[in-house]
């Protein structure tokens, strides 16, 4: 999400005056995130977040927008996508994309509130977007699949940072053992891809909204719950079981694992702590944006859930989730 591109106040003026926003009356840069440039904006009729991508294509932004109107009408807890006077979903903008959300209420939990009870309400609320997306028939593939991943190791590999070289090699090989690991017969459909602490709001105890759904695509669902493990269960270096065990419980309300996805869970996560390793090197170890324009996050920090996932196997990990 990062600061890319520079939006100037006329900018906002003609942004607010396509999508019928009022009176703009402040905005801010929003520095979290990697690839996009995001702000907050305040107008005459509300708050908004601005997302300009000059990385997503016209019909990943399409696919979004479809998605996020079934999950509304659904009364699923996300993002409000604002449409253009002339209804587009989005607008073509000084070089790429503009999406326009209502802003979300809310809070963003840190690692350090978290209980199981918020687990197991996140859990249950994936489940429930699992189950709901089954009529949607939007198509988009992983953009990030073993492929791309496997790309990115093998330029890192070359780089001339021998700590950055020799982790690139190390992710290789837990990519490979996390490809034996992961069943090709396992239930898919459209999964969030993405949900970190910072993609929900919270009310107290409630979920307000998950949102940042641009990673949304078709993939396995036991990735997606993968996925989720890793962002909210690992703190301190190790995994926390009561969390684990609460985020698979409130999930299962809504959708149960199969045997198979439950075997393969561990691949999924393996997969899914070298995917963040080598991207958080990527948008973030190498970036020469300074912190101001890219809040910073540290891939060690997935490194450090690969490894523990190494060590404790597949069997080890359905132990710990209890599944």
């Amino acid at each position: 999400m990062a600061l890319y591109t520079t939006l100037d106040a006329a900018a906002f003026t003609r942004l607010s005056e396509s999508y019928g926003l009022g009176t703009v009356r402040e905005f801010t840069g929003i520095p979290q995130g990697s690839i996009n440039t995001n702000y907050r904006l305040v107008t005459a009729s509300g708050r908004y977040f601005v997302r300009h991508t000059t990385v997503r294509s016209a019909e990943d932004l399409r696919f979004e927008a479809e998605l996020l109107a079934l999950l509304n009408e659904s009364h699923f807890p996300s993002p409000r996508l604002v449409s253009t006077r002339e209804g587009a979903p989005f607008l073509e903008w000084e070089g790429g994309r503009v999406s326009i959300f209502a802003w979300l209420v809310g809070e963003e939990l840190s690692r350090a509130q978290l209980t199981p009870e918020h687990l197991e309400a996140l859990g249950l609320e994936l489940g429930k977007l699992h189950r709901i997306t089954l009529s949607f028939s939007g198509a988009r593939s992983n953009p990030y699949g073993p492929e791309v991943v496997r790309g990115w190791l093998e330029e890192l590999k070359l780089n001339p940072d021998a700590e950055l070289s020799a982790i690139a090699g190390e992710l290789e090989g837990y990519l490979e053992r996390a490809e034996a690991a992961r069943g090709g017969l396992e239930p898919r459909g459209v999964i969030h891809a993405d949900l970190f602490l910072d993609n929900v709001k919270w009310l107290g105890d409630r979920v307000s909204a998950l949102f940042d759904f641009e990673m949304a695509c078709r993939d396995f669902y036991a990735l997606d719950v993968a996925i989720t493990l890793n962002a909210w269960c690992f703190d301190a270096g190790a995994y926390r079981p009561e969390l684990c065990r609460a985020l698979l419980r409130g999930y299962q309300v809504e959708r149960t694992l199969v045997p198979v996805e439950r075997e393969s869970l561990f691949g999924h996560a393996l997969f899914g702590a070298v995917r963040y390793t080598a991207s958080r090197i990527r948008d973030f170890h190498l970036s020469g944006l300074p912190p101001d324009k890219l809040a910073p996050k540290d891939f060690r920090t997935y490194l450090a859930r690969a490894r523990a996932l190494a060590q404790m196997g597949p069997e080890g990990l359905r132990a710990l989730a209890g599944v």
